[in-house]
């Protein structure tokens, strides 16, 4: 098993990391640029489409790259440090359940031309008679398809499928949010397809939240460089020292266990399923905390809008709750069996 990037790879993550760069940095979530509700991404979807990125897992009769699990991982990575909006999961995982499933869109979803959006559980639901219940639609307000995040992987169906919907407060401003409800709904795609992408979708959440931590520590030690305090750069004091210290500990175990991850579902290994979840638990862990400590090392300005500390945070309590929190996940790695 060979962990390191090879030249190619390093190629896509500057490419992608130089694209988001120019025509999505952090800023643009600020209140000043583009005001604090809703989704400022839309537009970058048919770019990131021509450039192929968001088919590179897909195969190529399906209009994707051809690539892997490690490339798409590697992609979300930069996703993260970007905050880059959460409908771009709907768009990934949608398209390779539309592939499966033969429905003839997965083409036109990697082309950015088709919106497709989240449901994430409230509560339980049943799938006896179809999928039933309670459920949280994210960037579903335009979207034709839904991508289900159900425990026993995603699920795709139609936007129609959904009734009762209704808008509902958010903590993170830019992710909106709907209430909706499923009676027995049919998915699109079939339940073997559904628990074949489920290691994919924990891993590309965990990469998602790799990012975040990285981007994280990056601000923070970025600004303990510049702000002082009695005549001295913060970043000299040993508490915040240690602060980023951990920090960056933190970033590099969630990138690393990432990295294994996805290789084992690149290899579509028997334990992929077991270090996907792993693979998240770490990395979200690490988000969480990092986007903390990241305005703690900000002090007082790092609870206001006039910094992008508190958006790292609040996206990644976001990545935390999709397909279950950091409770059900450890819950659900409990009761998998450990790889030999």
């Amino acid at each position: 098993m060979y962990l390191l990037p090879t030249d190619e790879q390093v190629q896509i993550v500057d490419t992608v990391a130089a694209f988001l760069s120019n025509l999505a940095p952090v800023e643009r979530l600020r209140p000043d640029k583009h005001g604090q509700i809703g989704n400022p991404d839309v537009s970058l979807w048919p770019q990131l489409g021509e450039l192929g990125f968001l088919g590179l897992g897909l195969a190529e009769d399906d209009g994707g790259i051809g690539l892997g699990a490690v490339e798409e991982a590697l992609v979300f990575r930069e996703y993260g440090r970007n905050l880059v909006s959460t409908e771009i999961f709907g768009i990934t995982l949608g398209a390779h359940l539309a592939a499966e499933s033969n429905l003839n869109r997965a083409s036109e979803i990697v082309a950015g031309n088709i919106r497709v959006g989240l449901a994430n559980p409230r509560g339980a639901i049943t799938s006896e008679n179809g999928l039933s219940g309670s459920f949280h639609l994210m960037e579903a307000g335009e979207a034709e398809l839904i991508v289900v995040l159900a425990p026993d992987g995603p699920y795709l169906l139609p936007a129609s499928a959904f009734e009762d919907g209704e808008s509902c407060p958010g903590m993170d401003s830019h992710n909106l949010l709907r209430r909706a409800t499923l009676r027995n709904a049919q998915p699109l795609s079939s339940v073997a397809s559904s628990n074949a992408h489920r290691p994919r979708a924990l891993l590309l959440s965990a990469a998602y939240a790799s990012g975040l931590s990285k981007a994280a520590l990056d601000m923070a030690v970025d600004y303990a460089k510049m702000r002082e305090q009695f005549g001295k750069l913060i970043g000299s004091f040993q508490a915040v020292k240690h602060k980023c210290a951990d920090m960056a500990i933190a970033a590099e175990v969630a990138s690393c266990q990432v990295d294994f991850a996805s290789v084992v579902v690149a290899e579509n290994r028997s334990d992929a399923l077991y270090h996907a979840t792993a693979a998240k638990l770490v990395a979200v862990d690490a988000a969480l905390k990092n986007g903390a400590t990241n305005i703690q090392v900000h002090g007082a300005i790092g609870f206001t809008a006039e910094t992008d500390a508190h958006v790292y945070l609040k996206r990644a309590h976001t990545i935390d709750v999709l397909g279950g929190d950091l409770r059900k996940t450890r819950a659900s790695m409990i009761g998998q069996a450990a790889p030999a």
